[in-house]
């Protein structure tokens, strides 16, 4: 199957089995002109719905109860799921982009769509199924600003993706302190990934980027103009984890530098 054609499919598709479907063979020999897709279709029961005060997550103390338990992980599940998405956005948005460049992103697509599988099995476990919750647009807001591959990397990988860097390890060793195995497990495998995706954001943006300027300061040029920078880490900034997908230290030293004091 075409990488364009699979895009489409899940954007274009009503249910979560067509969002998830995977095809064994995938080539991009005819990646098409450039189209940046407006919204994504969503079914019944995979709608966005609109944030209201209820939609915070539980607090962390609250974790130690099953069904506050599975609300993270129905979120979790949710994000991914917009990952998926915003990735085949970004197949179709850059048709021109190095073929290297296009691999890698539909390689993390496919391991997107794994990530929302598992979250969906634990949270049946814990005993609520995916679309019982709201889901919310959250990243999908910020494809408008997603003009070019420094944008999607800038955005996807060394933003949301390495936000998750801090919050994989954080929720995953509360679930192991209130005895949920399981679900400590699925954050770790979260966590490996992310890293992985991490680091391809950081290698391509070091390929694309001015060769007079820094990682640091493309980074910021590139993404949206309102977009705090803060919501590329957690309430605890884990450095090492930043280390092992390749983040220069004064990268990380910046972004700890300009945290707001908590």
């Amino acid at each position: 199957m075409e990488m364009r054609e699979w895009a489409i499919r899940i954007l274009s598709a009503d249910t979560l089995e067509d969002k998830l479907f995977n095809p064994i063979d995938l080539i991009d020999q005819n990646p098409g002109a450039l189209l940046f897709w407006k919204e994504p279709t969503r079914g019944v029961g995979l709608h966005f719905h609109k944030h209201t005060r209820k939609s915070k997550l539980p607090k962390l103390w609250e974790l130690h109860h099953p069904d506050k338990r599975a609300v993270c992980l129905h979120r979790f599940a949710g994000h991914e799921l917009l990952a998926v998405e915003i990735m085949a956005f970004a197949l179709l948005a850059f048709p021109d982009a190095p073929k290297h460049f296009r691999r890698g992103i539909a390689n993390t697509l496919r391991e997107e769509q794994g990530h929302v599988k598992l979250y969906i099995q634990r949270m049946e476990d814990l005993g609520i199924k995916f679309g019982d919750l709201p889901l919310y647009r959250h990243f999908w807001s910020y494809t408008p600003y997603i003009r070019s591959p420094l944008n999607y990397i800038s955005v996807m990988s060394l933003t949301f993706e390495m936000a998750n860097l801090d919050f994989a390890p954080l929720y995953g060793s509360t679930f192991a302190e209130f005895g949920d195995d399981q679900s400590a497990d699925l954050m770790k495998k979260i966590l490996e990934d992310e890293i992985d995706h991490v680091s391809f954001g950081m290698n391509w943006l070091r390929k694309l980027k001015e060769a007079s300027k820094s990682p640091w300061h493309t980074w910021l040029e590139s993404i949206p103009p309102k977009m705090d920078i803060h919501r590329a880490c957690g309430a605890v900034l884990i450095e090492e984890h930043r280390k092992q997908a390749g983040i220069p230290q004064d990268w990380i030293d910046n972004l700890r530098k300009s945290r707001t004091p908590l």
